[in-house]
């Protein structure tokens, strides 16, 4: 694959070392004229491709530092033979602005890693304040121009270079132990993964699913792949890049990582649990409250299932001070009220039941009375008067 830049430079896709050494080459050479800068390339790159076939599997960075040299030593011999002037010493820079863009890229890939566990689109917020922490950070050293020798230079820069490097391994020892060589050869696989992720971004956030989420994935993807690819790409000898590049990595993996969580979890079995007590629709009964044919409540009464198991109702109060009970209390009488803890005290109370009327089927329903009232004493009878004696004469 090769894509063309704003100069006559053609960026190539090779083997993970030839791709580094060449890289290597471009930094060492970059004031030069890019006409120049071109030839010396292919020129190397022909050299390399003759040295892996000679080498077979063999071809590895230790291998082509030892018969090469390093990068910038084959560079200065390349430039002396063609004649060109030693590249100008590169200007003093203070290093508090190599340190200050080093620690703003830290802060950014954390914002992005954030954002990408979170998921979109909420997610999306923390990783456009990481690209402009990033911004920020990269400002200072802007003009340190692509190899970045200022940053390079620092301490923990440099160890990960030694560590990406690998100047100590055995000449002979297969390309597949070399992790870094490894990574590095995944590293196309990966501008793919990442825009394919970037065109999935974006159809969650325009689409509501289904197959129209489908269909804007793939034709985003179309434009996302070659942008991605050729970004990465040129990555490799402009460091500048980093400070975009790696916070969108982050955040791409960071999405891959919770979407393969996601799914683990659907797979797991869901497991129901039995609650105690009587339900009704899944919702637990903390009282029963029995009634007559005639609609009259009813009090003192027991309930039993048909195998004369009592029925329990889920009544469990806590009380402060004392252990959670695993067993059920007791079973009725019913009904029993309502039994809640007494923020004060603690302690459990109970409410009696409040009055209630149901209706039964053919029957009329009972007056909204808590007990019923004693029946009404019969009327007194009423006296007869006596007739009057007669009086005498009468």
């Amino acid at each position: 694959m090769m894509a063309e830049n704003g100069t006559d430079e053609t960026i190539r896709i090779d083997d993970a070392v030839t791709a580094d050494y060449l890289d290597g080459l471009r930094s060492a050479l970059a004031d030069l004229p890019s006409a120049e800068l071109a030839e010396i390339v292919e020129d190397a790159r022909g050299h390399l491709a003759d040295l892996a076939g000679e080498l077979g599997e063999a071809y590895d960075r230790t291998a082509v530092h030892e018969r090469l040299g390093a990068p910038a030593a084959y560079a200065a011999e390349l430039r002396a033979a063609a004649g060109f002037p030693a590249p100008p010493g590169p200007e003093p820079r203070p290093r508090w602005a190599a340190r200050f863009a080093v620690l703003t890229l830290v802060g950014a890939m954390l914002f992005a890693a954030l954002g990408g566990v979170i998921g979109v689109p909420e997610g999306g917020l923390a990783l456009i304040l990481g690209l402009v922490v990033a911004g920020v950070g990269v400002l200072p050293v802007l003009r340190d121009g692509p190899r970045q020798s200022t940053a390079g230079a620092l301490r923990p820069v440099r160890a990960l270079d030694r560590l990406r490097v690998r100047d100590g391994a055995p000449a002979g020892e297969p390309n597949w132990r070399d992790l870094p060589a490894f990574v590095a050869v995944l590293q196309p696989g990966w501008w793919v993964l990442r825009a394919v992720v970037a065109a999935g971004v974006v159809a969650v956030m325009l689409t509501t699913g289904g197959s129209t989420a489908v269909l804007v994935t793939v034709l985003v993807s179309l434009a996302a792949v070659p942008l991605s690819v050729a970004l990465g790409a040129r990555s490799r000898s402009d460091r500048r890049l980093l400070w975009a590049v790696l916070p969108l990595n982050v955040f791409a993996a960071g999405l891959v990582f919770a979407a393969a969580g996601a799914l683990a979890e659907d797979d797991d079995p869901v497991r129901y649990s039995t609650p105690s007590g009587l339900t009704l629709d899944g919702e637990s009964i903390t009282d029963v409250r029995p009634f007559d044919a005639k609609g009259r409540p009813l009090s003192g009464v027991y309930l039993f299932d048909q195998d004369g198991t009592p029925l329990v109702v889920d009544d469990y109060c806590p009380v402060r001070g004392r252990p959670v009970a695993d067993e059920p209390d007791a079973p009725g009488p019913y009904p029993r009220g309502t039994r809640t803890s007494d923020p004060r005290t603690g302690e459990c109370v109970t409410t009696p039941p409040a009055p209630m009327v149901v209706t039964i089927p053919g029957a009329t329903p009972a007056p909204a009375t808590s007990a019923s009232a004693p029946p009404s004493a019969p009327p007194a009878p009423t006296a007869t008067p006596a007739p009057a004696a007669p009086r005498p004469g009468g």
